[in-house]
């Protein structure tokens, strides 16, 4: 087989299955984790599918709101949050975010507010003040606003090839993982670089 023809097969491979082999998230950063990758984008398959899977999900993960009655409404805000929550982890690894998906970020901590409590090792901690959904996406962002004070936030990224956008823990010592899975993404991008100098490659015209 060519080198040509090893990057034409590594492109033509079917769609991953999540990451075997990298870590989850630890803590709550997990759940996030989860939170984000209820749909494979490039599949299309989303466990989110209906307001019964949603709640079912939130009672699996340990999320208040799953024993209220959740609608299709529900269903569209939970996955626009999954959304612009992907938008600003693609910020960790590098990209620019969508003021959009701030600006949603902000609108649902409004309507899910947090409050802080102290246990018995009077550590305060972040917890959702509302009911049913918005109690649910208070936690995630109390996870989330948790990773960032203990600094793991940002290990937390996107996939960089755009038609993935898995969401992965870094656990490297520098930070620098880019892909969900070297031997996947990893290599369908670098199999993508290739073609694309093989073309410029072709087009010069050796007027050096």
């Amino acid at each position: 087989m060519t080198g040509v023809d090893e990057v034409m097969a590594l492109e033509q491979a079917p769609p991953k299955a999540p990451p075997a082999g990298r870590p989850p998230a630890p803590g709550g950063l997990g759940r996030v984790q989860a939170f984000v990758n209820t749909i494979d984008l490039e599949s299309g398959t989303d466990e989110l599918d209906r307001p019964e899977a949603l709640a079912t999900w939130l009672v699996d993960h340990g999320l208040p709101g799953g024993d209220c009655s959740l609608g299709d409404g529900d269903l569209a805000r939970a996955r626009a949050v999954r959304e612009a929550v992907r938008e600003i982890l693609g910020g960790n690894a590098g990209h620019a975010v969508d003021p959009g998906a701030i600006a949603l970020l902000d609108d649902t901590a409004v309507a899910a507010p947090l409050a802080v409590t102290f246990g018995l090792g009077a550590r305060p901690t972040l917890v959702p003040a509302g009911r049913g959904l918005d109690a649910a996406l208070g936690a995630l962002l109390a996870d989330i606003a948790t990773a960032v004070a203990d600094g793991t936030w940002t290990r937390l990224k996107t996939c960089r090839n755009d038609a993935c956008r898995w969401a992965y823990w870094d656990g490297s010592k520098n930070r620098s993982g880019a892909w969900c899975t070297m031997a996947v993404c990893g290599n369908r991008m670098k199999g993508r670089a290739y073609r694309r100098r093989r073309r410029a490659d072709a087009g010069d015209t050796g007027s050096d």
